[in-house]
């Protein structure tokens, strides 16, 4: 749709661009004049620890001095949240509360018939809600603690209550000036055969489910006394239809734009339990095989989705149809993983026993997609000739079913580089042990496809991970640090989910309060923060910090702040000369890639590379000398003292 200027216009006056950017960011409250609309904050769009991305309410523009990005209201939630234009200039409209142009004539009908339903569904939310607060809620509300949501869950997912007594929703909601065709276009109320009307939800817990511009469409319900079915969905109707929408979706865009990525779960209850556990970047698909339309609407925010299934029966043939579903729409830069979980358990029950690390833990162990074709009909069968060919004629109609034809190639080329493999280690394992393979057996998957790497990054070996452990509980310790290595340790710089998680809120409560002890930084630290704060530090109320120092014995010696600044710069630079490693790794391909491989460059960057491992090797000489000598004089102070 084509919006005219002066519409926009009118609706960029109406809403403070502050308004629209204020849940991104914290304001800083030194640099801020809000009584003028002039505002700074550390940039949303990149890492940096002190303010320097301008908001102003009366040009209705933003500008951050260090990375220069700039733009208004749309271009806010378009680059920022990820929103398409039209979705973007609806959100506007509506706070605005100026109405959008509309498509249709006014006189259609149809329009007046779904807004009076959506008139339906945000009454019967607020009742829902209200239900859900009185008296006649305690078991609801129990069931919602037991899961692990709390009431700030619940307000943020919108959970109420449907009345178990037949009428009360319809009877409110007339009150409220919502006629009973409404309540029937909304799905909420039917019609018997006979004319009389009954609520479609009776005694439930009820979950809202919006469209992308975050307006409620229809609701599941989830019952208390064990019932069947116990998941309910509305049914069909002018505004929902469950095939055609992802629970969350209107909340996830922002996260997974940013981050790059995105879950697919199974059913809304797993989706608001990675929520609550930090994973924003979370959708669920209602409970029904993965459509055509739901995978495009994850591509919109995601290039390769991540799609979880419960380690049952159930969820493993769920994932073998969602592989089926995906393989003829693949194309150039869009594909999928898929990541099933142990036997029995769903995204639910991972983050409810291990929290948010349990689950990124597992994530490392999503499997790419091509891979995923080769092992589920590997596990068909290969233990003879006959049956790798078979195995090979349904890779190869895989390959053949991908309309792109360049990707469908390297498909094919692939199947046949594993299928060779595989002969091979058959042949290997029968002369090895005088008969036939395992039909079955799960195979090492291949590193690279044409020269790509296709498996998830791996995680930092046990050394590294902690060295990126003790950076955390150091800046901690120390939080001007914080400041200190502010351009030299980002989120590249650390592999470990609970480390960047850490990073990530160690800036925000710093940004917020520019602490200079433990304990001021600890109390600003976000809500959910910990997660990681046990392992890496201790509790909030913990100024020495135990966990740190069963890490980093020398603290033991009581070092000085200067040994702790200096210890601090080798560890960051001893974990981004690994991400150099890395790149230089990956430089012949990424040379390749565009158009040919230079010698010299590679030799440079090696060269710099190994300069820098000299420099770190004698910095990390000195520091354990000193932190010998440390050991030593403080010993030598104990005996004193003890003499």
């Amino acid at each position: 749709m084509k919006f005219t200027p002066e519409f926009l216009d009118e609706i960029r006056q109406r809403v403070p661009l502050s308004s629209i950017i204020a849940p991104a960011v914290s304001w800083d409250r030194r640099k801020s004049q809000r009584g003028k609309g002039d505002f700074w904050a550390c940039c949303p769009f990149h890492g940096e620890k002190t303010p320097s991305f301008h908001v102003e309410d009366r040009k209705g523009r933003y500008y951050c001095f260090g990375c220069h990005v700039s733009g208004d209201h749309f271009s806010f939630l378009t680059d920022h949240n990820g929103m398409t234009f039209p979705d973007a200039v609806a959100q506007v409209a509506e706070m605005a509360g100026v109405p959008m142009p509309q498509k249709e004539a006014p006189a259609d009908p149809g329009i007046r018939r779904r807004a009076a339903a959506r008139k339906g569904l945000e009454a019967a939310a607020k009742l829902y809600s209200q239900f859900l607060a009185d008296s006649q809620g305690d078991q609801a509300r129990q069931y919602a603690d037991g899961r692990g949501f709390d009431r700030e869950v619940r307000r943020e997912f919108g959970f109420g209550l449907s009345p178990s007594s037949a009428g009360v929703l319809l009877r409110r909601a007339e009150a409220k000036g919502v006629s009973a065709e409404a309540m029937i276009n909304a799905g909420l109320v039917l019609r018997r055969d006979d004319g009389s009307l009954y609520e479609r939800f009776r005694g439930r817990l009820m979950i809202p489910i919006h469209d992308r511009q975050g307006r409620i469409i229809g609701f599941g319900g989830r019952d208390l006394v064990g019932r069947e079915p116990k998941y309910l969905n509305s049914p069909q109707t002018e505004l929902f239809d469950k095939s055609s929408v992802l629970f969350n979706q209107h909340r996830a865009q922002g996260p997974a734009h940013r981050a790059n990525r995105l879950f697919v779960v199974e059913g809304y209850m797993d989706a608001i339990a990675l929520a609550r556990c930090g994973i924003g970047e979370v959708v669920a698909s209602l409970g029904t095989a993965l459509t055509e339309t739901q995978l495009k609407l994850a591509w919109a925010m995601a290039d390769e989705p991540v799609l979880c299934f419960d380690g049952d029966k159930a969820g493993r043939a769920a994932a073998s149809r969602a592989m089926d579903r995906i393989v003829p729409l693949l194309a150039s830069g869009k594909s999928a993983q898929i990541l099933t979980l142990p036997d029995g358990a769903d995204p639910d029950d991972i983050v409810r026993d291990g929290g948010r690390d349990a689950f990124e833990a597992l994530v490392e162990r999503a499997t790419p997609l091509i891979d995923a074709l080769v092992e589920r009909e590997a596990a068909k069968g290969i233990a003879t000739p006959e049956r790798i060919a078979a195995m090979e004629q349904r890779l190869s109609g895989l390959a053949a079913s991908i309309p792109d034809q360049g990707l469908s190639r390297i498909y094919r080329d692939f199947f046949r580089q594993r299928a060779f493999e595989l002969r091979r280690e058959v042949t290997s394992t029968s002369r090895r042990a005088g008969g036939p393979g395992r039909d079955g057996a799960r195979q090492q998957r291949p590193q690279r496809i044409g020269g790509a790497t296709i498996r998830p990054p791996a995680s930092a070996d046990a050394g590294m991970a902690e060295v990126e452990k003790i950076v955390i509980g150091l800046l901690i310790l120390q939080p001007n640090l914080i400041e200190s290595v502010g351009e030299t340790l980002t989120a590249d710089s650390l592999l470990e989910p609970i480390t960047r998680a850490a990073l990530a809120d160690l800036h925000e409560a710093y940004a917020q309060t520019f602490a200079q002890d433990p304990l001021a930084l600890l109390a600003a630290l976000p809500r959910g923060a910990e997660r990681w704060l046990g392992p890496l530090w201790g509790q909030r109320a913990d100024a020495g910090g135990i966990a740190l120092r069963r890490r980093f014995a020398v603290l033991s010696s009581e070092p000085s702040p200067s040994y702790l600044q200096r210890s601090l710069t080798v560890f960051v630079e001893k974990l981004n000369i690994r991400t150099a490693a890395r790149e230089l790794a990956e430089a012949p391909a990424r040379f390749a890639a565009h158009g040919g491989l230079d010698d010299a460059p590679l030799l440079a960057m090696t060269q710099a590379l190994e300069e820098r491992r000299t420099a770190l090797a004698d910095a990390e000489r000195v520091l354990a000398e000193e932190a010998a000598a440390l050991r030593r004089s403080f010993l030598a102070e104990r005996v004193g003292d003890a003499a």
